[in-house]
């Protein structure tokens, strides 16, 4: 007759699902969200089982039961991990630098008052003839190009999308 399998037996059986621990700290059996309220150590973003958003929206009743931890926005800033990055070069970008710098924050802004997750990391200027930002959003880094390129008519707008996991590629130049 053969022995019964124990618990440690199955989990020897399958390793993989060892791996999968922080997976369950989220999803259950269910595949269905846990109701674990976190709040990002960094900006004090709330996660409440759905999605992430900003601290303003916390109801206070919630504040007991928040649990610290790093929202996707904040990981991808300080692992310098981007989704896009945005390439602006040309004599345009020096003669309209402050206007560009600008319409950057602004569309960071509304963009991030939609989705808390929508920032932009840094932006890094090379030689003062050229700026790269850097966004946690594909989609962003596209945004703001084509608001860049339809504010200065002239420049030329190229767009590289990945085909794995890399960061969409914006470039603008404007002579």
């Amino acid at each position: 007759m053969p022995a019964k399998k124990t618990k440690g037996d199955i989990q020897k059986a399958r390793p993989h699902e060892k791996n999968n621990r922080e997976k369950r700290f989220f999803l259950d059996k269910r595949k269905r969200y846990l109701t674990t309220k976190l709040i990002c150590k960094y900006c004090r973003a709330i996660y409440d089982g759905k999605g992430w958003e900003p601290f303003e929206k916390l109801d206070p009743k919630m504040i007991d039961q928040l649990h610290m931890s790093i929202c996707p926005a904040c990981h991808e800033e300080k692992e310098h991990v981007s989704d896009g990055v945005l390439h602006l070069s040309g004599d345009g970008v020096i003669k309209n630098k402050n206007e560009i710098k600008n319409l950057i924050h602004n569309t960071a802004a509304h963009e991030e008052s939609r989705d808390i997750l929508n920032r932009v990391e840094r932006m890094d200027e090379k030689d003062n003839t050229e700026m790269i930002v850097y966004t946690t959003k594909n989609q962003l880094a596209v945004e703001i190009g084509q608001k860049i390129a339809d504010a200065f008519k002239g420049g030329k707008l190229d767009i590289h999308w990945s085909k794995q996991d890399k960061p969409v590629e914006v470039w603008w130049h404007h002579d």
